[in-house]
């Protein structure tokens, strides 16, 4: 079995709306919480410090992890059930499938946490083509746990013995 692997590169637009939306959320917590008591509002150079880097170090983080990875398999032939065996794997993950068609299966998260990342920009799908070549894309979560079964498991290493 051949494994190979093709991480998405970093999503801009990602970055500036997570960025624009944590800057707008902890800001005006900041505000308000400013406003109920007796300090200034915009007084402590802490406050702007804090204002302006924790929403751009919290989206950088969301964008990193919230890449695409494609997995590729080749030569998995000659494993038994193989397909099933990695239908199981993903499904172990906390995902459920979504849509099933011929020759591609959708999974998405099964988690309250996770489905909520899920409906801004889908992030935490996994789709799966299957054919000679199976091609895993999706979350980097995911896929990350998916290759690390495909390597170390020993249910994917090779059950038949050719002479």
């Amino acid at each position: 079995m051949r494994i190979r692997k093709e991480i998405s590169s970093w999503d801009g637009k990602l970055f500036i709306r997570s960025a624009l939306i944590l800057f707008l959320i902890l800001n005006g917590f900041m505000v308000l919480l400013n406003a109920f008591s007796d300090q200034s509002l915009f007084g402590s150079q802490y406050n702007w410090v804090l204002g302006l880097m924790q929403p751009i170090l919290l989206a950088s983080v969301f964008t990193y992890t919230s890449r695409k990875i494609c997995l590729y398999v080749n030569d998995y032939q000659n494993i038994e059930s193989f397909e099933d065996k990695l239908n199981k794997n993903i499904l172990s993950q906390g995902t459920s499938a979504d849509q099933t068609a011929e020759n591609t299966t959708r999974y998405v998260a099964t988690s309250w946490f996770y489905k909520l990342f899920n409906y801004w920009g889908g992030v935490e799908t996994v789709t799966v083509t299957w054919g000679n070549e199976i091609v895993i894309e999706g979350s980097s979560r995911i896929i990350s746990q998916v290759e690390d079964s495909l390597t170390w498991n020993a249910s994917f290493k090779s059950s038949r013995v050719t002479t």
